[in-house]
């Protein structure tokens, strides 16, 4: 079995094609350059004309790095347990009846869950 790798969905630029600032720049105009590099661009900070560091929005380096936001985290941790809870041994044995149920037997449980269906329309129309 091969790996199969994404690429990015987006190109990402060399340091050499990034917008640059210099380090005294940086600190006079912080605030700018937070809001730039907020909207997702990021820039190089240089310092005697050589490119330092790269300065990133929150965003881009969790994408770099791999790292899911909180929410993300959270819904797929309610999967999780989701998951487990349709896994769990009284699951397995209902899928297992269900697979070996005979024609009769599942024409049966259909004609019950339709039931069940109607009388809970009515009883929701009459409320």
């Amino acid at each position: 079995m091969s790996t199969v790798y994404q690429s990015p969905t987006t190109t990402v630029p060399r340091v050499q094609e990034l917008p640059t600032i210099t380090a005294t720049e940086l600190k006079n105009a912080t605030a700018d350059v937070f809001e730039q590099v907020a909207a997702k661009q990021a820039i190089a900070i240089t310092r005697h004309e050589k490119p330092r560091a790269i300065l990133l929005s929150v965003e881009q380096y969790e994408a770099l790095t791999g790292q899911r936001p909180e929410w993300l985290e959270k819904l797929h941790g309610e999967y999780r347990g989701m998951l487990e809870r349709m896994q769990g041994p009284e699951q397995r044995a209902a899928a297992k009846r269900a697979f070996n149920a005979t024609p009769e037997q599942l024409g049966k449980a259909a004609v019950w869950a339709a039931e069940q269906k109607a009388h809970q329309k009515t009883k929701a129309d009459n409320v």
